[in-house]
């Protein structure tokens, strides 16, 4: 898997230092992680700004779980696309798009003042632009590095996660302080720049279109069929592989976004700057993951996935034992942040493990598609999560959800162990 200094790709020009210090590397990450930053900090804004328009966040939370469904459907469209258009053309066409469609809000807020029916429409349409976005990115990243190994495909997703969570961590800590000083306009203000800029930036990134070897590409419709073919007949172990990830995601939102806050303010009865103190922790834990993960990504393989998820059991049983023993309110609290800390960096492992494998495991013509579907899994998981640990937390103790949840990620563990052989011996032979 080593470049072949005689051959060398048509979409990356040769570098003599390390593939992830390359321009049009950098490039992709820059852009990708100035995109996400201003995608989170509007998300944050018009959060803060329904809150204090209406006096409840629920209409908007409810806009935002709408917003995943078209996500889902057109997410499998997106990676189709991906496989047939110059992804760096896409790439700056979203960034450009969404943008405009942020400014153009911006200024009828300004026109008509606050509007429930624009933010909706808004939300909604970004979704759409990010259901294409997403798979763009997931192909553009092995298009650039595959050629160089397994290892420098690790250490370029270890690259991509760092920023994600950089990227995630920042909006909350700069998003309350640049809020309260000058309001709504400046923060749409700061999504339209971060927009413009991933857009200029991109513009720049030297990226080939996809290799179809002179075929003539299908219709939409056939594309889709070819990807789910190709799971289903011809690589059902990354279909299985995609499923398990599903399932660890369904575990993990339902976990910590639903467990975790409720057993904070319900079960346990602390403030809100408790739990916003504890959340942060949390998030700061997320970013130490990615960091700490970089270490070791380019000696990771699927032989150490199962692994990792013994971990989430590890880390999963003593915040229930936590809970049935005798002790303060604090202390359960100490336990279960701690806990939940830990889980988050085994999540870094287990998503660096997975997303890669997938990826190396796929052609280039079928990557955006075959990324776009495991997207959607993950995704429909999300929700799913969050109804189930909701109905669980409001009729069973703390601790009987999280022995439940240490059982069901026991028996994933068990189920990736023969998946994990049949990969390494894949990877041998291949």
């Amino acid at each position: 898997m080593n470049p072949n200094p005689n051959n060398p790709s048509p979409d990356i020009h040769p570098h003599p230092r390390s593939p992830l210090l390359s321009r049009d590397f950098i490039l992709l990450v820059a852009g990708q992680g100035i995109s996400l930053f201003g995608n989170l900090m509007l998300r944050f804004a018009m959060s803060m700004w329904v809150l204090d328009e209406t006096g409840s966040a629920t209409v908007f939370a409810s806009i935002l779980a709408v917003s995943i469904v078209p996500t889902i459907l057109l997410s499998p469209f997106g990676g189709a696309l991906a496989d047939r258009v110059n992804r760096r053309t896409i790439m700056v066409a979203l960034d450009a798009l969404s943008g405009t469609l942020v400014l153009a809000c911006a200024l009828a807020f300004v026109a008509i003042g606050f509007n429930m029916v624009a933010i909706a429409a808004m939300q909604v349409l970004l979704a759409v632009l990010g259901a294409f976005e997403t798979p763009t990115v997931q192909a553009a990243l092995p298009q650039m590095v595959r050629k160089y190994g397994q290892g420098v495909m690790r250490q370029a997703m270890a690259v991509v996660n760092q920023t994600q969570q950089l990227g995630s961590l920042l909006p909350s800590f700069l998003g309350g302080v640049l809020y309260a000083m000058f309001g709504i306009r400046l923060m749409m203000a700061v999504t339209v720049a971060c927009f413009a800029t991933a857009a200029l930036l991109e513009c720049f990134i030297r990226l080939g279109a996809p290799d179809r070897g002179g075929e003539e590409p299908p219709t939409p419709l056939e594309d889709l069929k070819a990807g789910i073919h190709f799971l289903t007949h011809d690589r059902p172990n990354v279909f299985r592989l995609a499923l398990c990830a599903a399932g660890l995601n369904f575990i993990v939102i339902g976990y910590s976004a639903v467990g975790f806050p409720y057993t904070i303010r319900t079960v346990l009865g602390f403030d809100a700057t408790v739990y916003g103190v504890a959340d942060g922790l949390v998030g700061v834990s997320g970013v130490a993951g990615a960091f700490i993960v970089g270490l070791f990504a380019a000696k990771l393989t699927m032989r150490h996935m199962p692994m990792a998820l013994a971990v989430f059991v590890l880390l999963l049983v003593p915040q229930g034992v936590a809970f049935l023993l005798p002790i303060g309110a604090w202390a359960k609290l100490t336990v279960l942040v701690a806990f939940t800390c830990g889980t988050m960096v085994a999540s870094c492992f287990a998503n660096l493990i997975t997303i890669p494998t997938i990826q190396l495991s796929t052609p280039e013509t079928m990557t955006g598609k075959v990324m776009a579907m495991f997207s959607a899994l993950c995704m429909c998981a999300q929700p799913l999560g969050q109804m189930v640990y909701g109905w669980a937390y409001d009729r069973f103790p703390v601790a009987m959800v999280l022995f439940a949840s240490a059982a069901a990620m026991a028996a994933l563990t068990v189920a990736m162990v023969p998946l994990t052989r049949r990969f390494e011996d894949w990877r041998l032979i291949s």
